[in-house]
């Protein structure tokens, strides 16, 4: 485990200072892949099913976990460590997002900032997000838990085997121009297991809210939440995390008319700054688990 968290710090590190290296982050050979380019698979009844994603993601990811499993204890840990770091640093992003907020931040207009708040999202959305608080705050959070901490939260738990499992499922899910390239009954039952994946790193996201900013107003937002849909706290839908985010940060329904820089973004800045304290509790408390010998 000490080296996942080596090679965690290394990818936040390398995305964060250099984003230009996201440049290395191509799926062109994944949709390749999905429309059966070079894939014999493809067309089968087994590919159009529900169970397709066997295939489709499953056998990408064994391939790498099984090159994980046999790097393992190799060198002293030192081709593990590279694998886990080139895989991570792939799955992360693909893009860095506080430069994707700094183009709103920075846009001089109304126009040129929804114009940038479009690029946050995975595939441009429809509608368009808006600027009002909680469209900025949800969007950011969103963006989060597919940047980084759903694919953090699977690489933590199953190396980098589970960075790409994720990585491969969200594009599926969230990428019009994936989920098209598969048979409709395929692409609907990945984006069910997207809503399965998200959801553990959705709630630790949500207890790390708590430590990091209201723990009060995060746990009644989470207990409103759930009440207020009457399925219980087991549900998959995960609008829980957008509910604490909301609560944590000055988010009103407006559209924020006012040009000035500091006052038009409070909700974008304000939800950046949560996510990365966020980041920085799921950080330590990893640290912490590999000083006391808890794990690995």
């Amino acid at each position: 485990m000490a080296t996942a968290l080596l090679a965690v710090l290394v990818s936040i590190i390398l995305s964060h200072s250099l984003p230009e290296l996201g440049r290395l982050r191509h799926y062109g050979w994944f949709e390749g892949w999905l429309r059966g380019d070079f894939n014999p698979l493809a067309g089968s009844s087994l590919w159009r099913g529900r169970f397709g994603g066997l295939w489709s993601i499953g056998l990408l990811v064994l391939l790498v976990g099984v090159l994980q499993f046999l790097l393992h204890g190799v060198a002293y840990g030192f081709p593990s460590f590279l694998l886990a770091t080139a895989v991570l640093f792939y799955c992360w992003g693909p893009r860095d997002l506080d430069a994707d907020i700094g183009a709103v931040t920075h846009a001089t207009d109304r126009d040129a900032r929804l114009a940038a708040l479009q690029d946050i999202p995975t595939d441009p959305p429809t509608p368009a997000v808006g600027l009002d608080g909680r469209s900025l705050v949800d969007t950011v959070f969103r963006a989060a838990l597919t940047r980084w901490f759903g694919v953090l939260f699977w690489f933590l738990l199953l190396g980098a085997a589970g960075a790409l499992l994720y990585r491969l499922v969200q594009l599926v899910a969230q990428s019009d121009t994936f989920r098209s390239a598969l048979p409709r009954e395929h692409a609907d039952a990945l984006r069910e297991f997207h809503v399965l994946l998200d959801w553990p790193a959705a709630q630790l996201m949500t207890l790390a809210m708590a430590l990091a900013a209201d723990f009060d107003a995060v746990a009644q937002s989470w207990r409103d939440f759930h009440h207020g849909i009457g399925q219980g706290y087991l549900v998959r839908d995960i609008g829980f995390l957008f509910a604490a985010a909301r609560a944590s940060v000055d988010a009103e329904d407006e559209d924020f008319e006012d040009e000035a820089a500091n006052t038009t973004l409070l909700p974008l800045h304000q939800s950046q700054s949560l996510v990365w304290r966020i980041l920085v509790v799921w950080m330590a408390t990893l640290a912490l688990f590999v000083l006391a010998g808890w794990i690995g």
